[in-house]
């Protein structure tokens, strides 16, 4: 993996650029909502042009999609730019993108979802940290917004180090074995490379060019509407492609609504299909990350660096580091 490029250190009052880079906003109004409350939070908002357009599945043609992302990152007065929300279509923009031009722009680039293309591809390219965070209209579009936000979005951005608070894992104290089994993976606390993102994205990218080679990794998962026969699937892939091999950890997300339906040969559980990958992987995974397709998500920095510590038999914490500077 190449050298990291550090984004710089978000300021208060920063420019936020917002565009659409994937699937159509449904609801426009979600975006007019999530405008006014980032205004309010005291940041300069810029739409891109194109960012409520619709052309078929996607926000707009593949053409204006690209030159609006292309021209915020040109567009010197911004300092962040984030995805309005995820779906499909990022993956179509990857090969006319200049990664070199966005990584020497070193604005910070927030989304999820879909956006995991642009992370890893970046990651691949040019070792540019980016961020797997919250999207303008999915977070920020309701008045139901998360109150994590405040702690793991806009903290996390503007300092040199974050940690999270205690993660629940979901055993008690009283599964004696399975708590001294993950204190003798973790001893005294892993460190490594912190990447990933949305599940089905990353084993879309296997075999392509925009895929990053990381040794020693912590490597975290989500995906959302996905049977988990399914998810299984692409878990093989990465095993059998050698990726999970390499890795230190796996932080396992909020796997939203990846449930057997009743076209189910089996009611084969996402349950089932975390115990199998336990048993095929040598280092641990860690479950209950609050990251994914749901309300309450912390912000993590797609090639910085993570340390992960057991506080007690139920909980773990993640120390960040090296993801942005001055």
């Amino acid at each position: 993996m190449k050298p990291p490029i550090l984004p710089r250190r978000l300021k208060p009052g920063a420019c936020l650029g917002i565009c659409s880079p994937s699937g159509f906003i449904s609801q426009t109004g979600a975006l007019d909502i999530a405008l006014l409350y980032l205004s309010e939070r005291a940041y300069r908002v810029i739409e891109a042009p194109h960012a409520r357009d619709r052309v078929d599945y996607f926000a707009g043609t593949d053409y204006d999609r690209r030159r609006d992302f292309e021209r915020l990152v040109a567009n010197t007065h911004v300092d962040m730019i984030m995805a309005a929300r995820g779906g499909y279509g990022m993956t179509r923009l990857l090969p006319a993108l200049d990664f070199d031009a966005i990584a020497e722009s070193r604005k910070c680039i927030v989304g999820f979802s879909d956006l995991t293309a642009l992370h890893l591809a970046l990651l691949a390219k040019t070792g540019m940290v980016t961020f797997a965070g919250p999207m303008a209209c999915p977070d920020f579009g309701h008045h139901h917004r998360s109150p994590m936000h405040d702690i793991h979005f806009e903290k996390m951005l503007q300092s040199a180090t974050h940690t999270t608070p205690a993660i629940k894992m979901p055993f008690s104290a009283s599964d004696g074995e399975t708590g001294h089994i993950l204190r003798e993976q973790v001893g005294s606390g892993i460190e490594g490379v912190i990447w990933g993102g949305n599940l089905s994205m990353i084993a879309h990218l296997v075999g392509t060019p925009y895929m990053p080679d990381v040794e020693d990794g912590i490597l975290f998962i989500e995906d959302v509407n996905e049977e988990p026969f399914r998810i299984e699937r692409m878990l093989l892939q990465l095993l059998h492609a050698g990726i999970l091999d390499k890795q230190r950890a796996i932080l396992v997300g909020q796997f939203n609504r990846c449930e057997p339906t009743q076209a189910s040969a089996s009611p084969y559980t996402l349950t089932r299909v975390l115990d199998f990958l336990k048993g095929w992987v040598k280092c641990p995974v860690l479950q209950n990350l609050p990251f994914g397709h749901v309300r309450d998500k912390i912000t993590l920095p797609v090639g910085g660096r993570a340390h992960i510590t057991l506080l007690d038999e139920r909980h773990y914490q993640l120390e960040l580091s090296h993801y942005n500077a001055e």
